[in-house]
């Protein structure tokens, strides 16, 4: 029972250094007059539950293939697993009530697709942020 425990302990110590390490930003083009955005909002953002920024113009949403910036973002922001994710988005595909977003490798990617439209939407690590983008500060 003891080593089970101590098994238990060292696992946890280590998980906030693993969720400290793929931080992410929200982020839109600098032409966006959105500066903050609830965490609720962004998760209907990316479900594809809202789909127009308070000016009436279209968001598009870009995520990350894959990677750690993408794993966190989906359990922190979605409350799902990235597979939960890519089933929620199947379903919509398949049943016809949504098209899944973009999807970009990596954060180079996302921020060039962020920067050339103002209407999208996507998340970065956070260490990856620049003047060509802007943060939204999440409530």
């Amino acid at each position: 029972m003891l080593p089970n425990r101590l098994i238990l302990i060292f696992l946890l110590t280590l998980l906030p250094t693993a969720v400290a390490a793929a931080d992410f930003a929200v982020v839109v083009n600098k032409e966006n007059p959105v500066e903050t955005l609830d965490r609720n909002e962004v998760k209907k953002i990316f479900l594809g539950r809202k789909t127009f920024w308070p000016n009436g113009q279209g968001i598009d949403v870009v995520l990350q293939a894959d990677g750690e910036v993408h794993q966190s973002f989906v359990l922190e922001i979605l409350h799902k697993s990235p597979r939960q994710f890519q089933m929620y988005w199947k379903l919509a595909l398949f049943s016809g009530t949504g098209i899944p977003p973009k999807q970009q490798p990596d954060d180079q990617a996302v921020k060039a697709a962020v920067s050339a439209d103002p209407k999208m939407i996507g998340y970065i690590d956070i260490r990856q942020l620049d003047d060509t983008i802007k943060k939204i500060q999440l409530k």
